[in-house]
């Protein structure tokens, strides 16, 4: 749906009106104030004449031209009747303050539903229902219906919120400066995902702040993802209910290791999209982006300190959130060596001493020898700016970045202050005039640095996502024999199997695999087959062979008496290695999921796993399998065989695009273990569940 009369419209009526405290006053206000063409701004109430000196026309119809965008700021039960009155107007946005709709049960939920096809048949499209409104900075409309303080707000964060109140969070931060304001609500017709993907087209917009609670379109969420990774356009977004379960998790390892929160995560780390945990992150992080000049090359940084105290804290917290301090050329060293006092000594974390902090041109000089050394990619100025006690360092300091950020050679700088404290409000305003964001302190400000940093050097290749095309009602499991030949029809290599309904068939195809053999139960009904008798290994002849069969059987017929048994399937021994799991969880709204990790009977106990959207390319299956904790045992740890890394790679890459073709077939792929030896990856047991419509 085309958003332009919504959020970029010619004119306006705001329908319901008032000189009174509440939406229509409130939204009237505010539109007086901050918007930029009231001389296109019609107000409608039927019960007056004049609002705030202004022509008051008492219904839509009365109006004597077309209105773009209605703002409805009257009850629940006049909104339809409005619509279709707009409509005559050539209407093509409406902002519904009125609640009562989806979020309050059933009756709400119906009227909504009424709502959304009403808008959908008159081509209408709606902000809410309850909504707080929107502002677009850009073109001077500001649509909310909540009163704010009267300052410069415009900027370049594009912000969309489901809640009305973060938004104006925002609006009320110092730090935030906007292209647009969305409070979505309920979003009726048009979704958050809609609302992105302006935002991600948007030439104004330079960063995507979002607070989501829901996903309603995922293919467009991706795609939006997608094309901000392309463009290298950052994107923050804080999303609660992060512990909900997106699906009926099956009997594998792979479901209970890859909930939705899980599922979320690892489409923001596929896209480059720069994940908070709170609000505070939300605001910061997108702040910092917006400040910032331009990106770094790399993530070494040169932290530049007043004292030796704060250089300790700032090499401890570096180290705490991965932030790599770049090491200094000796003539770097020895530049900086004759700018500090004698007792001082030049070192990373930089303690330059107040003889570099009082000294503006000194300062300068410094930056730029840091920032002129190769293995440095940033600095960061670390200081507390104070307003009520003044520091004459703050004012040299802050001046020696702005001076030093007029070169434009110059590579990014950023500022960390070490205590909480109200900013001095001009020296903001210098470092953001000098593309320098003033991050929040301590730990909050080292974990925006390093955001910034990894979204700098991250390289995104482009995938087509695999998001399935329908809803399943049902699935079942396959056998361990039938999963394997599954994936042996679909390319990924397996090792020799037979099944054997008998002691004696099972005899005579022991004689083309060959001893020893591992003999397990064939059933689709035994998932876990060691926990019922299920499995022998080692098996080393033929009267063993025999034995073994009856044992099996015997074993589950007690153990899982309503399974039905088919049989045992034989496997040649495999040479044992580095135990792995590979997986597959088909999420319900973005498709198959990728899982690599520890395998064998850790599993679930160190849950040391990595997850990705399928299909993967071959660099991004070895960037999963390099961030495990337990990658040092595939490398030869301790003197170990060091395995064959790129046979697990290709394994990798060849289960994904099998469950990338499968989208709407397999709903699970429980793989464990791979043995992994320096020879190669092979597939010990598997368990397969696919749809049954």
């Amino acid at each position: 749906m085309d958003l332009k009369k919504l959020l970029k419209p010619r004119t306006v009526a705001i329908v319901g009106a008032s000189e009174k405290a509440g939406f229509g006053g409130d939204t009237t206000r505010n539109y007086l104030k901050f918007s930029e063409n009231s001389d296109r701004l019609y107000l409608v109430n039927p019960g007056r004449d004049t609002i705030f000196g202004h022509r008051a026309y008492h219904s839509l119809s009365e109006i004597e031209s077309d209105v773009d965008l209605v703002i409805l700021c009257t009850p629940q039960n006049t909104i339809i009747p409005l619509l279709e009155e707009a409509a005559e107007k050539n209407c093509g946005g409406a902002v519904v303050f009125a609640s009562g709709y989806g979020e309050v049960g059933p009756e709400g939920k119906e009227q909504q539903k009424e709502l959304v096809e009403l808008a959908d048949r008159l081509g209408i499209a709606i902000m809410g229902p309850n909504c707080a409104g929107f502002a677009n900075f850009i073109d001077g409309i500001f649509a909310f219906a909540f009163l704010v303080e009267e300052r410069d707000r415009k900027g370049n964060i594009g912000m969309i919120s489901q809640s009305g109140q973060i938004v104006l969070g925002g609006l009320d931060s110092p730090n935030m400066g906007f292209s647009h304001i969305i409070s979505s609500g309920n979003s009726c017709n048009v979704k958050v995902e809609d609302y992105l993907e302006f935002l991600v087209n948007d030439e104004d917009t330079k960063v995507v702040a979002a607070y989501i609670e829901g996903v309603t379109r995922p293919e467009k969420l991706v795609t939006a993802f997608q094309k901000a990774a392309l463009k290298k356009k950052p994107v923050v977004v804080l999303k609660t209910g992060r512990s909900a379960k997106s699906q009926e998790l099956a009997a594998s390892h792979t479901g209970s290791l890859s909930g939705a929160d899980k599922v979320l995560r690892a489409i923001f780390k596929r896209y480059g999209v720069i994940e908070a945990s709170d609000l505070a992150e939300l605001m910061s992080f997108s702040a910092a982006f917006s400040w910032l000049a331009e990106l770094p090359k790399g993530e070494r940084c040169v932290f530049m300190n007043v004292s030796g105290g704060e250089a300790g804290v700032m090499a401890d917290l570096a180290d705490e959130y991965g932030i790599e301090l770049a090491e200094m050329g000796q003539d770097t060293k020895d530049y900086l060596q004759t700018l500090v006092p004698d007792y001082g000594s030049v070192n990373n974390p930089f303690d330059m001493t107040a003889g570099i902090g009082y000294n503006t041109p000194v300062m300068v000089n410094a930056m730029e020898a840091i920032s002129k050394d190769s293995n440095v990619d940033a600095i960061v100025v670390a200081y507390t700016i104070t307003p009520e006690v003044w520091d004459e360092t703050i004012s040299h300091m802050v001046e020696a970045v702005s001076i030093a950020r007029g070169n434009k050679d110059l590579k990014p700088v950023f500022w960390i202050p070490f205590i909480e404290h109200t900013r001095d409000k001009e020296s903001a305003d210098a470092l953001k005039a000098s593309g320098t964001p003033l991050l929040p302190t301590g730990r909050y400000g080292c974990a925006a640095l390093k955001k910034i940093l990894d979204f700098s050097v991250a390289e995104f290749e482009p995938m087509k996502p695999a998001i399935p095309e329908k809803a399943h009602s049902g699935s079942y499991s396959l056998s361990e024999f039938e999963s394997l030949n599954y994936l042996s029809e679909h390319g990924v290599p397996i090792p020799p199997q037979a099944v054997a309904a008998t002691a004696e068939e099972a005899v005579e195809k022991a004689k083309a695999l060959g001893y020893p053999l591992s003999v397990k139960i064939h059933s689709r009904d035994i998932q876990h087959k060691s926990d019922v008798g299920g499995v022998k290994l080692n098996i080393k002849d033929e009267a063993q062979l025999r034995e073994t069969f009856t044992t099996i059987m015997d074993n589950c017929k007690k153990n899982a008496p309503n399974a039905k048994l088919e049989g045992v399937l034989l496997k040649p021994m495999l040479k044992a290695g580095t135990e792995m799991i590979i997986g597959v969880n088909n999420d319900k709204d973005f498709g198959p999921m990728i899982m690599v990790g520890m395998g064998g009977v850790f599993v679930e106990l160190f849950k040391d796993v990595q997850l990705a959207p399928a299909p993967l390319t071959k660099s991004q299956a070895d960037n999963m399998i390099k961030k495990l904790a337990s990658y040092p045992l595939l490398n030869g740890y301790r003197g170990g065989a060091v395995c064959d890394k790129e046979a697990l790679v290709n394994l990798l890459v060849k289960i994904s695009e099998m469950a990338a073709d499968g989208k709407d077939t397999v709903k699970e792929l429980d793989i464990n273990p791979v043995f992994v030896t320096e020879d190669g990856a092979v597939i010990a047991d598997a368990l397969l569940v696919v749809y049954d419509d």
